[in-house]
């Protein structure tokens, strides 16, 4: 089994619910920052829970960015900033070690999927979106020991997304979110034990 084509679709999969639960209902501008693997999987995923009608990336490499844009149907940006005026919903999937997206570019009401910067002292975003957030996280602890955006910025973590997913923690509607992904090994093993059980539903030989 491909643990790197698991890791990569459960990535896109919790950005995915903390899209549904925390993007506005009507949110129709996506913005990527990034053109990796991880970039794609969030496009596709994304898509299952809102209905975008325009997909804009940014990229460092423009040439990954054009590669990108052509195949899922976005709108190559010059700048950050381009890319996520106006957007409703953010995913930054870079590997940036200092914040490329400032909240004075955030519209209000915006939710951002905070997917790179995965080291204690690496950043994708900025104090002021961190601090002026309702920030969710996969993990309290996690974030606390790993997350540089989390740790630098002093944010106050809202809740975790399991908690936001059942209704135990609600977060202001109208508020701007981030949710910042880390990944948690648990979901490795739930995820590699669904494609086990559907591979064994189809009496497919290991």
């Amino acid at each position: 089994m491909d643990g790197s084509v698991i890791t990569e679709l459960r990535t896109a999969a919790a950005s995915a619910i903390a899209t549904k639960h925390l993007a506005s209902k009507d949110a129709s501008i996506l913005a990527i920052l990034g053109s990796g693997v991880q970039a794609r999987s969030h496009v596709t995923l994304l898509r299952l829970v809102r209905d975008f009608k325009e997909i804009r990336v940014w990229s460092p490499t423009a040439g990954h960015a054009q590669t990108f844009a052509q195949d899922v149907g976005a709108v190559v940006c010059g700048s950050v900033e381009e890319a996520v005026i106006g957007a409703d919903v953010i995913v930054t999937v870079t590997m940036a070690v200092e914040p490329v997206l400032f909240g004075k570019w955030v519209k209000p009401g915006a939710h951002v999927n905070a997917v790179g910067a995965c080291r204690y002292n690496w950043r994708e975003l900025d104090d002021d979106l961190m601090q002026t957030s309702a920030v969710v996280v996969d993990s309290r602890e996690g974030a606390m020991a790993e997350s540089g955006d989390v740790i630098l910025s002093k944010a106050v973590i809202a809740g975790e997304l399991g908690e936001v997913a059942t209704g135990t923690v609600t977060v202001d509607p109208t508020k701007t979110t981030v949710f910042k992904s880390l990944g948690m090994a648990i979901e490795d093993v739930v995820s590699a034990k669904l494609v086990y059980d559907k591979l064994m539903e189809k009496n497919v030989k290991l």
